[in-house]
């Protein structure tokens, strides 16, 4: 059985044994609504679990609005969740520099804004995360979108610490999203089998069996879970079906 949340010592060990990552896309302004139904998920996936990861995203809204997303998570979601917040790393950090979060997923495309001038295009992502890895310091967490092997080689060497993986399948919320093929998915598992990969994009309990049967014991799932007419019992069988091929 998993550890409860309180027993893992650091941030990396809690996201390494999670194995349901919510992705948390909240509409403008129905968040209130949304931040129940991910309650009601997190909740049962920690009860079951032991550990749960949220990535918040906010998409077309400013930084002050993001931090006041994670102060209100970190009240209402289940102790010891770590919260993470989607492409804005000044969200991680208040005004005055106190933490709201556990740490940042950052796009390719985010990511890449953060490199320094002059970075050659193709090393700009890597730069960004580096100097997102500096300014996080060692504790907090740093993740991004990967497709390939290599891709996850670059990114680690940067400074990630963990990766979405795809899209698996069709994304409700990310529809310009290219697959992924699940022959990268293995290579990237036998090499970095300590590494938290959470495969991504469109996956729901009828469709986890898949990459559950190419080695994946954890995901990241958004709409499978919060879309549900029942969040809690949507979570409960996307950890069923990872389980399944164990």
């Amino acid at each position: 059985m998993t550890a409860p949340a309180a027993v893992l010592s650091s941030r990396r060990e809690r996201l390494a044994a999670a194995p349901i990552y919510l992705v948390a896309t909240f509409p403008l302004p129905d968040i209130g609504e949304t931040l129940g139904r991910v309650a009601a998920a997190a909740a049962a996936l920690q009860a079951d679990a032991g550990a749960v990861a949220v990535q918040l995203r906010l998409k077309e809204a400013a930084t002050e609005a993001r931090r006041a997303l994670l102060a209100r998570a970190r009240s209402e979601l289940p102790s010891g969740t770590l919260l993470l917040v989607n492409d804005d790393l000044e969200a991680v950090f208040g005004p005055t520099g106190e933490l709201l979060a556990d740490g940042v997923h950052l796009g390719r495309e985010d990511a890449a804004a953060l490199s320094p001038r002059g970075v050659d295009a193709t090393a700009r992502t890597a730069a960004g995360l580096a100097t997102a890895r500096a300014r996080l310091g060692r504790e907090l967490l740093l993740g991004t979108s990967t497709r390939t092997l290599a891709e996850l080689r670059t990114v680690l060497a940067a400074g990630a610490d963990h990766a979405g993986f795809g899209a698996i399948a069709a994304s409700v919320t990310k529809q310009d999203t290219r697959p992924a093929h699940l022959v990268e998915l293995v290579r990237c598992l036998e090499e970095f089998p300590r590494v938290p990969i959470f495969p991504l994009g469109g996956l729901t309990p009828e469709n986890l069996g898949r990459v559950a049967a190419a080695g994946a014991r954890r995901a990241a799932v958004g709409a499978g879970i919060l879309g549900a007419r029942d969040p809690a019992a949507a979570a409960r069988a996307c950890l069923r079906a990872l389980r399944a091929a164990g």
